[in-house]
């Protein structure tokens, strides 16, 4: 062990005298604890909420989009076959997109109507799981069922697409928060609504066609669950006068971070008119502000160490003060300015590296709680009317955590040189000329 070390580490043990510099050193060390451990909980919990949230996106829509610049796409059998051939593609699906609105005998609602091959649909999105949850939660049997399970049995209703139902209507699939407004159940009839319709000798006339609710489904986002509504491809070609196109190829890839890429090369690869859109593209505000929001929060819990770190200041600089006639003795025996300097540093940074220990070990702690405890994750309920998620998300991130750990540690540092390097610069003559 080294004499700074030593010297350093016997500075911080306090006699009575000294109980004072002792609390503001023991402050100190609290202050970083705190402002370590409040920033790696919210930025945990950021995490967690941004990933949960894309989870649900992309339960919805696909990893990339092959669409044309002509339109409608005549060929999208091919283009489908040519996206599963890709490296590194898991799957694809034709889709059809259109708006409309649906009627049931008790209210209207509009609705954004999706074409879906059911064969292939599930391969891309998580239309399968939503609509398994959409019965496991009618029959209040929601929670605590796993995905494959939901998957299992919503594929199953899912192959009721494109099908005549015993009544001889097509089937539609509707969300969760839909059905609520329109007043249906599974079995009850609704009539789809085009405003594009034929021209008659009176104008332009809406189409209608009628549609029996197979199922309901439930994506867990209001936004989807109260807006989208499900029917088989070759209904919505034949509803919205496609004449045998589709609007365009929904592709999934194995490594979501590596989708625009993916779907650059395979729109190079297709040619002229196909181009692609990812996942990232289409929500790219979204993400972007979600971003920004976890660095000012970051920035703002930082100044909790900033605070801790001046208090590290005040305990030095205290030290310092007190320790005049040592560190003239010190200085008279031999020791440099340089051993004087790395003496403060080392009582500092001994404040500092506890003080970021405890509180990423706190914080993780914490994060664990949150993440493994049901009771302690609905003690915050979330209203599913507001937040797209009902309970706590928490995702523990190692990089974070070091991160925070390094920054704590080099603000600890920056704060212990000043007062450091004016202990260094004390003359031993004048420090004794009154003792």
């Amino acid at each position: 062990m080294s004499y700074e070390f030593f010297i350093g580490l016997r500075y911080l043990s306090s006699r009575r005298k000294q109980k004072f510099t002792s609390i503001i050193g023991i402050i100190s060390v609290l202050g970083v604890i705190i402002g370590v451990m409040a920033l790696n909980v919210v930025l945990s919990v950021m995490g967690g909420f941004e990933e949960e949230l894309r989870d649900k996106i992309l339960g919805v829509s696909s990893h990339v989009v092959v669409l044309s610049y002509e339109g409608p796409m005549k060929d999208y059998e091919k283009i489908e076959k040519d996206a599963l051939a890709f490296p590194g593609v898991a799957g694809a699906s034709p889709f059809i997109y259109g708006q409309g609105m649906l009627a049931s005998e008790r209210n209207v609602s509009g609705t954004v109507v999706r074409g879906i091959d059911p064969k292939t649909a599930g391969s891309v999105t998580n239309i399968e799981q939503a609509v398994g949850r959409g019965i496991l939660d009618s029959e209040g049997k929601k929670d605590r069922i796993p995905d494959e399970r939901a998957a299992r049995i919503g594929k199953e209703l899912l192959g009721k697409l494109g099908v005549e139902t015993a009544s001889g209507k097509p089937a539609v699939l509707i969300g969760k928060e839909l059905a609520a407004n329109l007043g249906v159940v599974e079995g009850d009839e609704v009539s789809l609504v085009s405003p594009f319709g034929k021209m008659g000798p009176f104008g332009a006339t809406a189409k209608v066609k009628k549609f029996e609710v197979v199922g309901i489904f439930d994506y867990g986002m209001i936004e989807y669950d109260s807006s989208i509504s499900y029917v088989g491809l070759k209904d919505a070609m034949d509803f919205f006068d496609m004449n045998g196109q589709a609007s365009g190829v929904e592709v999934k890839v194995n490594n979501i971070y590596a989708a625009r890429t993916i779907g650059n090369e395979l729109a190079a690869s297709l040619g002229f008119p196909y181009y692609a859109r990812n996942w990232e593209e289409v929500n790219k505000s979204l993400f972007k502000a979600l971003r920004l929001e976890r660095i000012a929060i970051a920035i703002f819990l930082g100044l909790i160490i900033l605070v801790a770190a001046l208090d590290i200041v005040s305990a030095l600089t205290m030290v310092v003060m007190e320790k005049g006639r040592d560190i003239a003795i010190l200085r008279a025996m031999g020791a440099t300015r340089q051993g004087i300097l790395k003496i403060f540093v080392i009582d500092g940074m001994i404040i500092g590296t506890v003080g970021t220990i405890l509180g990423s070990l706190s914080g993780y702690g914490i994060c664990y709680m949150l993440k493994t405890s049901e009771t302690i994750r609905k003690l915050i309920p979330f209203d599913n009317n507001v937040y797209p998620i009902s309970e706590f998300p928490v995702k523990i991130e190692p990089f974070y955590f070091l991160t925070v750990a390094i920054c704590s540690l080099l603000i600890c540092f920056i704060a212990t040189l000043y007062p450091s390097f004016q202990a260094s610069r004390k003359d031993p003559i004048e420090a004794l000329r009154y003792e």
